[in-house]
């Protein structure tokens, strides 16, 4: 069975072990708060405005909120695009300029779709948080923090490329002085003044670098924030397998299937079939959570995928076209490829572990003892496993699937069309 990061074993489930991999010497982290890593992500999204929450405050800070889009996002939206009209018919400068424009026109659909879903997504961390997700957290302790450690480690990482990207453009006013170069603004836009006067290129160079940071917090808020439900969706399946497999009867020999067993011999079982109930109410409820996330994020991921795939060929022509390599800039740009190949990797990657976890139900389900078990506890058991082989697939707007093949299918056609872009320009 697999997992991530080589936990689970090809070889299949050990009897002895009962789908014990978490064991103590195999996780060593320290322990943190369910869900940690969603927390994280949200707060980020709460106090960069685009997380209006009911209560007396609400007033303000919708104005806030306004505020926020326009410094991060209204701006830069507007100089872009007057800033492509403007040099319209220079290649060079319509490719710097479309790859940061639609990062950013990505960005603006995201946060309006958080806006305009907050009530669906606040029902996505209120079941994260409900009775039935949270009631193993103290018994299975161990799974919980590594799923946790698990979310924070992609945010970190995928923060780690965007800060060092948005580090190097933000630098540029001052590497171009230390050069003694022309003056020249960390990001291309059109403004209607002289922006390499003082103070108006002071004033626009900080803007700029200021709104990118904070975006580049934002953006990657928003993406671990999805890619967190999925982490949280694939540790309750790792619970629910843990609970199957955990399910065993007294009985001290195996019932032949000509035993009629009634309800009084299901209680002499110690509630075995309750507590399988109770498991499949917990599997319903996840499937219901990750329905819920394709719903509400699959247009979102697919138009990201698309606009990275475009972006990651076009910061490659634009790299292989670059006549005088500036190390910040040149470096800049290869950070920024690598974040938005990361960006396509994390959804991926999730997809693809949700996939496997779901399948891993039916292993789980015909580890049980059910042998030992009494006649509707082998039925149930049997139509969980039934549902079981329909796995839970996401899909970027229900037209490609989020799996590790599409991840290289993404980075194959980026190429493809690098390379045509490349022989057109050289004939």
């Amino acid at each position: 069975m697999l997992c991530s990061c080589g936990i689970f074993k090809s070889n299949g489930i050990s009897s002895n072990r009962k789908m014990d991999v978490f064991a103590p010497k195999e996780t060593r982290l320290r322990t943190i708060s369910p869900n940690k890593h969603l927390k994280v992500s949200l707060s980020m999204i709460y106090y960069m405005g685009m997380w209006p929450v009911q209560g007396k405050y609400l007033c303000l800070y919708i104005p806030y909120t306004v505020c926020s889009f326009v410094f991060l996002l209204g701006i830069f939206l507007a100089t872009e695009i007057a800033y492509l009209i403007a040099s319209w018919g220079d290649m060079g400068e319509i490719v710097a300029g479309v790859t940061i424009l639609m990062t950013n026109v990505t960005h603006a659909c995201k946060v309006i779709l958080i806006l305009r879903r907050q009530k669906r997504i606040q029902a996505l961390i209120d079941v994260t948080n409900s009775e039935m997700f949270s009631r193993d957290n103290t018994k299975y302790e161990r799974i919980v923090t590594y799923y946790t450690w698990h979310g924070i480690f992609h945010h970190i990482a995928y923060q780690s490329f965007g800060g060092m990207a948005v580090f190097c453009w933000g630098m540029t006013p001052i590497a171009d002085l230390l050069a003694g170069r022309s003056k020249q603004l960390p990001m291309g836009g059109w403004y209607p003044y002289n922006v390499t006067a003082t103070p108006a290129f002071e004033i626009t160079s900080l803007h700029q670098t200021v709104a990118i940071i904070i975006c580049c917090f934002n953006n990657v808020a928003i993406d671990t924030l999805v890619t967190g439900f999925i982490t949280a969706a694939c540790c309750q399946l790792t619970l629910l397998s843990r609970n199957i497999v955990s399910i065993s009867s007294k009985v001290k020999k195996p019932l032949s299937s000509s035993d009629h067993i009634g309800k009084s011999a299901v209680n002499d079982c110690n509630g075995t079939y309750e507590d399988l109930k109770l498991c499949v109410r917990h599997s319903n409820m996840i499937f219901d959570f990750a329905r819920e996330i394709q719903n509400i994020f699959g247009t979102a991921i697919f138009l990201q995928f698309l606009v990275n795939c475009i972006i990651i060929c076009l910061i490659a022509f634009n790299i292989a076209q670059m006549k005088d390599y500036i190390p910040s800039v040149l470096f800049g740009m290869v950070m920024y490829m690598c974040c938005m190949t990361y960006q396509i990797f994390i959804y991926c990657w999730h997809g693809n572990e949700l996939y496997l976890h779901s399948t891993n139900l039916i292993i789980a389900a015909y580890s049980n003892d059910w042998w030992r078990n009494t006649k509707a506890f082998k039925q149930a058991i049997q139509i969980t496993m039934f549902r079981a082989q329909k796995p839970l697939i996401l899909t970027a707007g229900n037209i490609m699937e989020l799996s590790l093949q599409t991840f290289v299918k993404i980075l194959r056609m980026s190429y493809s069309i690098f390379t045509v872009l490349q022989t057109s320009t050289d004939g």
